[in-house]
């Protein structure tokens, strides 16, 4: 029997699909379960998805319900003792798989382990790895402050310790963040030292409104997670969203722009990355003018990492 499941969900997967569906098949680890979840793709996904012929492959088409939830319907079929995460538009390394499982089978203490990933545009083109924390109590403390520690989709782990805390609680985007900090919660995290991952940017998907809406869900996984610390119950997204609407506007514009700055920043690689680059320096600019405050931030981080 495999040791792995990789899970993919896919919504619209088209014309990306087939390079992850290849990209997984293709792994040097060659013994695995590829379970895939159409989550009631309109786009030709599911037809494609029909036509593949591979013993490895098992598709299961439902009707839209968000990423979240069609994560939890792939987690309930999961036999396997690991389950790896793959995303319908990105890319995996060959040697991916096999390194996150050799990893896990020789760090019993860690229940989940990501990869460095860099970005990968709509063109073909890559580049851009985000530096990355590879120990637990760093990375834990990124993602308490609300910071990226983990790429979601380049993730392997126990799969009866996902299961044993829930799965996933947020049914839409920013589903991650909260299953990251409750795995943390549970059992040690831990990243591989090198690129096994390339994350794609669509500047088409990649709007203002959505940003805020995900960053709403990460600081409030992040609220929860404070709360579960101190002993305290946790509070709905309902009530955590009108306790954010109730601070200093001063407070609530900064945050504005500095997610609005974030957005433009991902837009801006998306851009260089794709058929547009000049467009991309300038929404740069854009970017590190919109947020000042985050963007020296991001500088001095930069500078911190240069001198180590």
């Amino acid at each position: 029997m495999p040791e792995v499941t990789v899970l993919m969900p896919v919504y619209n997967g088209m014309p990306f699909l087939p390079e992850a569906v290849d990209s997984i098949l293709n792994q040097t680890l060659r013994d695995f379960t590829f379970l895939i979840i159409n989550d009631g793709s309109t786009d030709g996904s599911k037809e494609y998805l029909d036509r593949l012929d591979d013993p490895r492959l098992q598709v299961v088409h439902q009707p839209n319900q968000g990423i979240g939830a069609a994560l939890n319907a792939g987690l309930a079929m999961c036999k396997t003792e690991f389950i790896a995460r793959m995303d319908s538009d990105d890319v995996c390394f060959p040697s991916r798989l096999k390194a996150q499982l050799d990893f896990l089978h020789r760090n019993k203490d860690i229940g989940l382990v990501g990869t460095k990933f860099a970005y990968l545009g709509i063109s073909g083109r890559s580049g851009f790895p985000p530096p990355a924390p590879e120990d637990h109590s760093t990375m834990y403390a990124y993602l308490i402050q609300g910071r990226q520690a983990l790429c979601h989709p380049s993730i392997m782990c126990r799969t009866s310790i996902l299961q044993s805390i829930g799965g996933y609680r947020i049914h839409s985007s920013g589903e991650d963040y909260d299953m990251f900090l409750r795995m943390g919660e549970a059992t040690k995290l831990a990243n591989l030292d090198e690129v096994l991952y390339l994350y794609r940017l669509n500047p088409n998907s990649l709007s203002v409104k959505k940003f805020m809406e995900i960053r709403e869900k990460y600081s409030y996984a992040c609220h929860c997670a404070r709360l579960r610390s101190e002993g305290r119950p946790e509070v709905t997204l309902e009530e955590f969203a009108a306790e954010q609407r109730a601070r200093p506007f001063r407070q609530r514009a900064a945050e504005a722009m500095d997610i609005y700055a974030l957005a433009q920043y991902r837009k801006a690689l998306a851009e260089i990355l794709g058929p547009h680059p000049l467009i991309g320096y300038a929404r740069l600019v854009l970017a590190a003018i919109s947020s000042p405050r985050w963007t020296i931030q991001r500088i001095s981080r930069e500078i911190r990492k240069y001198r180590k």
